[in-house]
């Protein structure tokens, strides 16, 4: 019996023994997979910080250069004859179309900025333009009025409600101007254009006189659904020309010097 359970006992003393090596195995396998889980974790944290600080970084950048242009465009305006007459001006720099204020100290300061469209044809200058050659006069103009179809929108800028006879004749008796009339004139017969002239700006080129055959119906309004370019016009967003008119008053004026003077606007001294 002892004998017996000698045996026995030893038998089960063996086993253990050869079972152990395999369980310390898993063990210390474990282990390592648990550093070796919890070191990938640790480098994935570590990168993913570089990553956002890599942008952080890009992003101040960008808003440095953007403030550095905006200050660069504020000094060019002020060296500009326009704003020697006014307190606001819309300046469009080829596709961008911004507002600007100027201060009491007597600095320009930007209030918004805008996607624009201009005419299919680009720019000309003003004497060299010509009725329908689809080109957006250069130069500096005051801003008339405001007007559109329905009542008149938040603005302290005056305004005009179209109604059916009202007209912006190319006839040579009343020539680039509003006319009311109860009769069909040569001109734009204001009220068939519902989307472009829900609000609208009337530009002041070929005023004062106006030169007959220079052009006429020069507006900041809203583009058509499916295209930014016009006749001459100033083309905007549908959701940014009462934003703008919210922004604007009496006594503004818009800037359009030559694309190829867009980054050197001081030059031009419009």
């Amino acid at each position: 019996m002892k004998r017996s359970l000698s045996v026995f006992f030893f038998l089960c003393f063996s086993s253990l023994l050869l079972a152990f090596p395999a369980f310390s195995s898993r063990l210390v396998s474990g282990s390592h997979a648990v550093s070796f889980d919890s070191g990938k974790a640790e480098e994935d944290k570590a990168e993913s910080g570089k990553t956002e600080e890599k942008k952080a970084e890009s992003e101040r950048m960008e808003k440095t250069e953007e403030k550095k242009e905006e200050e660069e465009e504020a000094k060019l305006l002020a060296a500009t004859k326009t704003s020697e007459k006014t307190k606001q001006i819309i300046l469009k720099l080829d596709h961008r179309l911004s507002l600007w204020n100027k201060e009491e100290d007597g600095r320009w300061k930007k209030a918004a900025e805008y996607y624009s469209g201009h005419g299919r044809n680009g720019f000309k200058k003003a004497e060299e333009r010509r009725e329908g050659d689809g080109t957006t006069p250069i130069g500096s103009f005051p801003i008339l009025f405001s007007f559109g179809q329905g009542d008149k929108p938040e603005t302290e800028m005056s305004y005009r409600r179209i109604s059916r006879n009202s007209y912006w004749s190319s006839g040579r008796k009343d020539y680039n101007s509003w006319v009311e009339s109860g009769k069909k004139i040569e001109g734009e017969h204001l009220i068939e254009y519902p989307i472009c002239y829900q609000y609208a700006m009337a530009v002041g080129f070929n005023q004062n006189p106006a030169v007959f055959g220079r052009g006429s119906a020069i507006f900041l309004h809203i583009k058509a659904p499916d295209s930014w370019e016009s006749s001459g016009c100033i083309t905007l967003e549908k959701e940014a020309l009462p934003e703008l008119l919210r922004l604007c008053r009496d006594g503004c004026c818009i800037l359009l010097p030559p694309p190829s003077e867009a980054a050197n606007t001081a030059s031009s001294r419009v």
